[in-house]
């Protein structure tokens, strides 16, 4: 069949070029590409009241400010711009409440926009300063940071079923898994690739547990449970969660799941070329911390920036092109 449209044959023919042409690649390691260049994308964080706040709810409101400002004292990766006032009866139509809260102020906070999340919900409860704060930081996501941006490849957090059998076991095995993989998995050479100015970091994995019980760690727990649909579900299990870049989960390996075979096949992509530098194309999603990671990571590599490519790309340079036809005379 012919076709009868030139756009139709140049679509065509970008198709087939995307099928037929190989992935481009940069010589740096997924983990250290992630923690180097790929910024974490921001949760968002709505507040709703009926009626004048209190100081300490005002000062929740300046904690939200802060971390979401970028010249706030504490910096993370969300948005926040302002509580919302309910009408004078207490109804609320909102699309982030999904409902009626039970009392106000309540607050509600979703995951990223973009991403596999896709503004999913995280949680909602009562807007305290406490909730405030458990939402912001905690002790196992503050060592996470600095486990990361020190020099650790993967954190590996085990979230522990309560079965001490099993979380046993997966520890052990774990532990068992990364000590080997540490000393024989093989890193990109730069020099290969005619990359003869940026250095490979090392390495290094790691491990963290957490109980499920755990009060401090709450919320960092619901983001570990909810960061895909169906893992609620697996209460009885051990889920180890591998934690790249900075604070990006790659996804969730539970129960069973929890074998050679499968550690294996997240350590080598993770340690593997940086095949696709576009962070919205890879997997993973993004953790709520606070850090400031622009200011404690210094790149030893360099951002690898590829022109449009695929279909996409292909029209994006048609566009382009008939852009610049348009202002010729």
């Amino acid at each position: 069949m012919k076709c009868q449209l030139p756009t139709a044959c140049l679509l065509l023919a970008a198709i087939f070029l995307l099928v037929a042409a190989p992935a481009r690649a940069c010589p740096i390691p997924v983990f250290q590409y992630a923690l180097e260049w790929w910024e974490s994308d921001p949760y968002e964080v709505f507040v709703f009241h009926d009626e004048d706040l209190s100081e300490a709810e005002h000062t929740a409101i300046k904690l939200l400010h802060d971390a979401s400002s970028e010249d706030g004292s504490v910096k993370a990766n969300l948005l926040f711009e302002g509580p919302i006032r309910a009408p004078e009866d207490g109804l609320l139509e909102h699309p982030a409440l999904a409902g009626r809260p039970e009392s106000l102020p309540w607050m509600v906070v979703n995951y990223p926009a973009t991403g596999p999340g896709a503004a999913r919900r995280l949680w909602s409860g009562s807007f305290t300063k406490d909730n405030v704060c458990a939402l912001l930081d905690s002790p196992l996501r503050r060592d996470m940071a600095l486990m990361l941006s020190g020099g650790v490849s993967t954190v590996w957090v085990l979230l522990e079923s309560g079965i001490a059998r099993k979380d046993d076991a997966a520890a052990a095995l774990l532990r068992e898994e990364l000590a080997g993989l540490q000393e024989t998995l093989t890193l990109p050479d730069p020099a290969s690739w005619g990359w003869d100015d940026i250095v490979i970091a090392p390495i290094e994995f790691d491990m963290l547990r957490v109980s499920r019980s755990d009060e401090d760690e709450r919320i960092f727990i619901n983001m570990l449970l909810n960061s895909e649909i169906d893992l609620v579900d697996y209460n009885d299990e051990p889920i180890v969660f591998p934690v790249y870049g900075r604070g990006l989960i790659l996804y969730a390996l539970v129960g069973r799941g929890i074998n050679d075979w499968t550690i294996r096949d997240a350590a080598d992509f993770l340690v593997g070329p940086c095949s696709c530098t576009v962070k919205r194309l890879n997997p993973g999603t993004d953790l709520l911390i606070s850090f400031d990671w622009a200011k404690q990571v210094t790149p030893l590599s360099r951002e690898f920036v590829t022109e449009p490519a695929g279909v996409g790309g292909f029209l994006h340079r048609m566009d382009e092109a008939d852009e610049r036809l348009s202002r010729e005379p």
